[in-house]
């Protein structure tokens, strides 16, 4: 077979505004567990939180309309201690297209558990690079920058560097400024300082390069070459695999797999037996705990 068959994933809404710049978020909030009958609030923010994400402009290129990132941050308020302070949680998921397809590939999944924030309707949310910014903007800028950086790097080896520093200055001034949960350099690796430190650290090098090897080289190229493709995307998961040796448990890792991971499985349920067996071999290395949803990638 010339083709892989795999889950898709299609974020589905419109991309004909004329003033998004760089992203195409959709954003959802949903406070029934908050237990609150106001919904105006969470209406006004749910409008706010999608202009400020897809109108501000995060980059200097100039994309055309289908290059811009898509994704989607679902949003859980799960508690009002006072009017203006939200606790909540969030999904945060970005997609990439593959080329010469309609299939859009998870690039990563991400839940935030430390959503704390102040929000009173109407207020304006502007986000000013290398300066101070509030809780509420600054976790939304982090996410923006964060998942540029890992688009980026797909396109091209090392690309979404600046994208990664940015990340880490937002992250460095948040814990400078004792915004608190979520943002700890010390002691919570689920915290967005531990996600972007990982992905910097220089021994997980690798594991950025292989997302260049793992779309560009692997699934851009699936439709043209699928074997070739499969190589390079299991010299993506090798490469994953000998990083993790070194950082067992980086959360950039362990994020990443989580995300991928159904994917890498549809992608070596066919193909060569040789490549499927070695694809295998590492995945139950890096994330054992899930070693039975791999037995399907060697029958």
């Amino acid at each position: 077979m010339n083709k892989i068959v795999l889950t898709v994933f299609i974020i589905v809404f419109s991309l004909s505004s004329t003033t998004a710049q760089d992203l195409f978020f959709r954003i959802k909030v949903d406070a029934t567990a908050a237990n609150t009958s106001e919904t105006r609030v969470f209406t006004n923010m749910e409008n706010a939180f999608t202009q400020f994400i897809n109108e501000t402009k995060w980059m200097q290129e100039e994309l055309e309309l289908y290059e811009r990132l898509k994704g989607i941050m679902a949003i859980n308020i799960t508690e009002i201690p006072r009017t203006g302070r939200f606790q909540a949680q969030m999904q945060v998921q970005s997609v990439r297209p593959v080329y010469n397809s309609n299939y859009e590939s998870i690039m990563i999944n991400i839940a935030d558990r430390n959503l704390n924030f102040d929000y009173t309707e109407s207020q304006p949310l502007i986000y000013t690079q290398n300066s101070f910014n509030e809780n509420l903007v600054s976790i939304l800028a982090f996410y923006a920058n964060f998942l540029l950086a890992m688009d980026f790097d797909s396109f091209s080896e090392l690309g979404g560097q600046k994208y990664y520093d940015e990340a880490l200055n937002i992250a460095r001034s948040a814990n400078q400024q004792g915004f608190g949960a979520g943002w700890e350099q010390f002691g919570n690796i689920e915290s967005r300082y531990s996600l972007v430190q990982s992905a910097l650290n220089s021994q997980l090098e690798p594991v950025r390069k292989s997302l260049y090897l793992y779309y560009r080289k692997g699934l851009d190229l699936m439709e043209k070459n699928p074997q070739e493709a499969r190589k390079s995307i299991l010299e993506s998961l090798e490469n994953i695999q000998k990083a993790n040796k070194l950082n067992p448990n980086s959360p950039f890792i362990t994020l990443l797999i989580q995300s991928k991971s159904d994917e890498i499985v549809e992608i070596f349920t066919e193909g060569d037996l040789a490549l499927r067996r070695k694809a295998y071999e590492v995945m139950r290395e890096i994330a054992p705990a899930n070693s039975e949803r791999y037995e399907v990638m060697i029958k």
